[in-house]
């Protein structure tokens, strides 16, 4: 059964887990992988390295899609295939909504699969708020598989 398949990245290890998952289904089932990194506007930091809630000057929205597409282009040579199908996309984020990003182009491109990581690198803000992964996996139209990749300093510190 050949699908569509859509893998967001944001360069954590669990997003990586996750497209390695994707191309693992794709070659067993044929498909389309769609890979999608989401631009986050960098905060500027002042003089005290305090964060300024504006963006650094120098920033423009197309060094942003240029380093999105470098980040998609790394993953994949690093885990795909030169046979499958792949497609990359990166798309701006409305201010603190990636999960709408990830839906809404889900259903663009009529994705039956969203393969995504946990805790990518926004942890702390996806304890209090909620991980995007779970709020994708609430109001997504079709299936949606979380991976997430254990901190190995964590693990390392549980062991006796």
């Amino acid at each position: 059964m050949s699908q569509n398949i859509l893998v967001p990245l944001d360069g954590s290890r669990s997003a990586l887990r996750a497209l390695e998952h994707a191309c693992l289904m794709q070659r067993a089932d044929g498909g389309t992988l769609h890979l999608l990194h989401i631009v986050e506007p960098p905060v500027a930091l002042d003089h005290m390295g305090a964060q300024t809630g504006s963006t650094p000057v120098d920033y423009t929205p197309a060094q942003g899609h240029e380093e999105g597409e470098s980040l998609l282009r790394k993953a994949w040579a690093q885990v795909g295939s030169p046979s499958a199908e792949v497609h990359f996309h990166v798309e701006d984020n409305p201010p603190g909504r990636p999960e709408r990003t990830i839906v809404m182009l889900a259903r663009e491109l009529d994705i039956d699969t969203i393969v995504m990581g946990s805790r990518g690198l926004s942890d702390l803000k996806g304890l209090v708020v909620g991980s995007v992964s779970h709020k994708v996996s609430h109001v997504a139209h079709c299936t949606v598989i979380t991976l997430h990749v254990p901190d190995p300093v964590a693990d390392d510190s549980a062991t006796p």
